[in-house]
Parts: C-alpha cells; sequence; structure tokens
C-alpha cells in the first residue's frame, strides 16, 4: 500500500509519525504531503534545532514542523533543550558525531550568549565529517557571532553582527532562475521584520534576494546558499515574526532551501 508521511513533532524532543493510506487521501480530495516536489520516497530524516532568547520559539516549532511537513515527506527530531535561554548548549553537541544519521540539520534559534568558539566548531565539524547540509533560518545566523570563530561566517556564507530596528522591508529577488527561487514573489514585501545588517559575503555564497536597508541605506542580503567544504547550507534572515513563518511564501521558500541543500532541486 502506498504510504504519504506528513510527520509532526509537537513539544519538545517528541516525535509523531502520522501514516495516511494515499487512497484514503485520493479519496477526500485532500492534497497529498509533499506540494514541493521530493524525487525520492524515503521519509527524510532532519534534526530541528530550536529555542533560546528574543523570539516565539514554541509558536514558530509548531508553525515550521507542521507547515514542512505538509509539504516535504519529512520526520522531525525537535531538540528545544534551550527553552528560552540565549546561554544554552545543546548536550548533543558533546558527542562530535551528533548529526550522524540524519539527512538535514534544521536551526531556528537565538543562542548568541553561547560565547564559546568550540561550540560553533563543534557544528561546523559534525556537518562536514557525516556530509551533513544545513539550513538556518534567522536568528540561527546570529547564534555564534560573538564567539571569535571566523569559520561560522564561512560556513554560513556571511557575517552578520546586528540587525536593524523592528521595521517593514521589501525582498527583491537577484537570482530568479536559482532553483530555491521559484515561484518566489519578486518583490515580497513585508509589513513588519526584522532586517540584519551583512557585513561580509564570503566568495563561496551566492546572494537570491536582498533588501533594502535604513540604517545605512543600502542592501543587506535576506536570502543566499553557500558550499563549505562540500557541505550545502541554505540561509534566510528572514523569519522574526511568526506570521511571517506561517505565510506559504515562507513555508514554500524553506522547503526548495531544504531540497536544494539536499541536491534534490538543481
Amino acid at each position: 500500500m502506498d504510504i504519504f508521511n506528513c510527520s509532526k513533532s509537537l513539544g519538545r524532543g517528541r516525535r509523531w509519525l502520522v501514516l495516511i493510506p494515499a487512497s484514503i487521501i485520493s479519496f477526500l480530495s485532500l492534497p497529498a504531503c509533499a506540494t514541493v516536489p521530493n524525487d525520492r520516497n524515503e521519509t527524510l530524516q532532519v534534526l530541528f534545532i530550536t529555542g533560546g532568547g528574543w523570539h516565539d520559539f514554541v509558536a514558530q516549532e509548531t508553525v515550521l514542523t507542521e507547515g514542512l511537513g505538509k509539504r516535504l515527506n519529512v520526520e522531525f527530531t525537535v531538540d528545544h533543550t534551550a527553552g528560552r535561554s540565549p546561554r544554552h548548549r545543546p548536550e548533543r553537541f558533546d558527542d562530535s558525531d551528533w548529526a550522524e544519521g540524519y539527512d538535514l540539520i534544521l536551526y531556528s534559534m537565538s543562542l548568541s550568549r553561547d560565547q564559546k568558539p568550540e561550540t560553533a566548531q563543534t557544528i561546523i565539524d559534525s556537518h562536514v565529517k557525516h556530509g551533513v547540509p544545513a539550513v538556518l533560518v534567522h536568528g540561527a545566523t546570529h547564534s555564534y557571532r560573538n564567539t571569535g570563530n571566523e569559520n561560522w561566517f564561512k560556513f554560513m556564507g556571511a557575517k552578520s553582527m546586528s540587525h536593524e530596528a523592528l521595521g517593514a522591508f521589501t525582498n527583491e529577488v537577484i537570482e530568479p532562475e536559482h532553483p530555491v527561487m521559484q515561484g518566489f514573489p519578486n518583490p515580497w514585501a513585508q509589513e513588519q521584520g526584522e532586517l540584519y545588517r551583512i557585513e561580509e559575503v564570503m566568495p563561496t555564497a551566492t546572494v537570491l534576494a536582498h533588501a533594502m536597508g535604513r540604517n545605512p541605506e543600502r542592501y543587506q542580503p535576506t536570502i543566499w546558499v553557500n558550499e563549505y567544504k562540500g557541505v550545502r547550507v541554505f540561509v534566510t534572515t528572514i523569519g522574526h515574526h511568526t506570521e511571517t513563518m506561517a505565510t506559504d511564501t515562507y513555508l514554500d521558500l524553506l522547503s526548495r532551501g531544504i531540497l536544494w541543500a539536499l541536491g534534490r532541486a538543481d
């Protein structure tokens, strides 16, 4: 029997797997789970690391796991052990092989008070050792910026140390042919947001979209892709507000970013 797999992660550290027979889906005329093409049948095993300060990560956890679960054949393992602490260091990082066994790691957290350069290096080293791609969302790009570990910026493909005050900004696509940007509106205006200032874009990165900043008045990259030592990394600084994450535009973007990072959307 054909099975569509839509997994949802509810709460912290728990996995729920919902299996729905394809015949029932067809009978009820419900959409299939993967509205963004996934060219393989197996379920993606994704580790989702979230939590920390300054954001509503409880609500955002639900929005992302449920929204992505409707678009991709994915099963999430959620690490929300950080709670609301920006100083938290997930215990899984004590194991140098922590990324092994996952198809992709999704980061949506704000852990910027962890000042240890070895934390960032442990993350990078396990990705490289096991060839596991990464997707970083909003606060994840600021999480280890004060550790003094420049490899973190090389891994992400860009360096950001600050952001503008909350306010509206408009994203403009600059690489419309890239598979990640297929179907993305150009322009895409946000009535509320938090624009990150990008100090440096690494030569290994490709900026896909940007937005005009206010202070300073120049374009700031908001969406890009990077390759670091054979590891694909998709990054977007968009996503401060839960309402933004809940839009179809945002969830479709992350879905395509995940597929690109996995090498399935070239």
